[in-house]
């Protein structure tokens, strides 16, 4: 089965990871990438060290020079057609495509993009040429029913990720400091705000903890800013970019995940391979990857956007709903009480809640995430569509 991967490869996030790591085992060379934007990132470049990759809008794959925005819908369905492919998987975004392509059937993974999109022509142009959907999530299957009201089937097929290196079982031995983590890109969505207003919570209680931030991204001086404005310069590490994943999930004790919209939770499901306890939104995909009171604490957001403003200084910009898995229905966003999240921390450290957490986060992860599994479904689905 021949496959042609669509894709955005600007910036590392959920998607590209998840990609990376399938197309990492292809030895029979039987997956193309058309990265439809101009240049690839560069920690995602070196994952893909000898990977063929073309860039669907230049005129020449070596150079730079673009073909006319006219043109470019016109060029990607000719660049689809010659890779001739049995399958063409579209991960996470909308192509302007002139017309379906007469080559491959068409496939959409949708892994949260399907929040942002409008619904306009061009978005409902691209959803009724496909032959088949893949949501990473129920939530994302509900987003799409919720709002698009697609007139297909969609699968869903939940994130999973090969078994990390470095981790260590058993029970973990709390330090004096209670070291806490957070890795994504550093955009307001994301909501480190929370995080840092929660720790200027628990020191004011009496607490000795410690944040490291990992990830990068544009907003970050102004999480720098925020730090030094709450006075929690000490109390507070930026650590960039982690290649080693193992170093900061063995240093971390307890992990936040505050973000406005979410539908799965990668780095969750990485943290809970590290028995690190998870504390989390009850919003989109989140409950799917973290089991609430099991190895790890949900929360129902509380804080409205102009609220958390006013509380931080700090603008999250989605101006789309989110998806609330207890009702059901599309929600206006908020983001989790920063007290919310200091007694979520409180309760983790009470009676054994924490070793038990960290048992139920290895047990889930030995016996229940499996990524050949998940390949292996991957693949069916696909031969399904190529069947049908």
């Amino acid at each position: 089965m021949k496959k042609l991967h669509i894709i955005n490869l600007e910036k590392m996030g959920g998607v590209e990871r998840l990609f990376l790591q399938y197309v990492h085992d292809d030895t029979e060379n039987l997956n193309e990438i058309l990265c439809i934007n101009s240049q690839v990132g560069s920690e995602i470049e070196q994952k893909l060290a000898g990977k063929k990759i073309t860039y669907a809008n230049r005129i020449l794959n070596a150079f730079s020079t673009r073909y006319p925005q006219l043109l470019r819908k016109f060029v990607l369905k000719r660049k689809i057609e010659k890779a001739n492919a049995d399958v063409i998987i579209v991960w996470d975004l909308v192509p302007v495509l002139a017309a379906k392509p007469a080559r491959g059937k068409l496939v959409y993974y949708d892994h949260g993009c399907s929040w942002r999109y409008p619904k306009n022509r061009k978005t409902l142009g691209f959803f009724a040429m496909l032959d088949g959907v893949i949501s990473a999530s129920r939530a994302s299957k509900r987003v799409m029913e919720l709002r698009f009201n697609l007139p297909l089937p969609i699968d869903v097929l939940p994130n999973r990720i090969q078994i990390p290196s470095g981790i260590i079982y058993g029970p973990k031995v709390l330090p004096e400091t209670l070291r806490i983590g957070t890795a994504s890109r550093l955009v307001t969505l994301k909501g480190i705000s929370v995080s840092l207003l929660m720790m200027q919570e628990l020191i004011r209680r009496g607490h000795k903890v410690h944040l490291e931030v990992a990830g990068k991204g544009p907003d970050r001086e102004l999480f720098e800013a925020l730090t030094d404005r709450l006075q929690l310069r000490e109390h507070v590490t930026f650590t960039g970019f982690q290649e080693n994943v193992a170093g900061f999930f063995n240093r971390t004790d307890v992990y936040m995940s505050t973000p406005v919209t979410e539908p799965f939770g990668l780095s969750c499901v990485e943290s809970l391979y590290y028995g690190v306890p998870v504390i989390f939104p009850l919003v989109d995909g989140q409950p799917e990857a973290v089991k609430d009171q099991e190895c790890g604490i949900g929360l129902a957001p509380k804080i409205n956007i102009d609220e958390h403003e006013r509380l931080t200084g700090v603008h999250v910009e989605f101006p789309h709903e989110v998806y609330d898995p207890i009702q059901d229905k599309l929600v206006a966003p908020k983001l989790l009480s920063h007290l919310d999240c200091a007694n979520a921390v409180e309760l983790l450290l009470q009676n054994g809640n924490y070793q038990r957490m960290r048992e139920n986060a290895h047990k889930l992860t030995t016996e229940g995430l499996d990524y050949a599994t998940f390949k292996a479904q991957f693949e069916l689905i696909l031969s399904r569509y190529i069947a049908s």
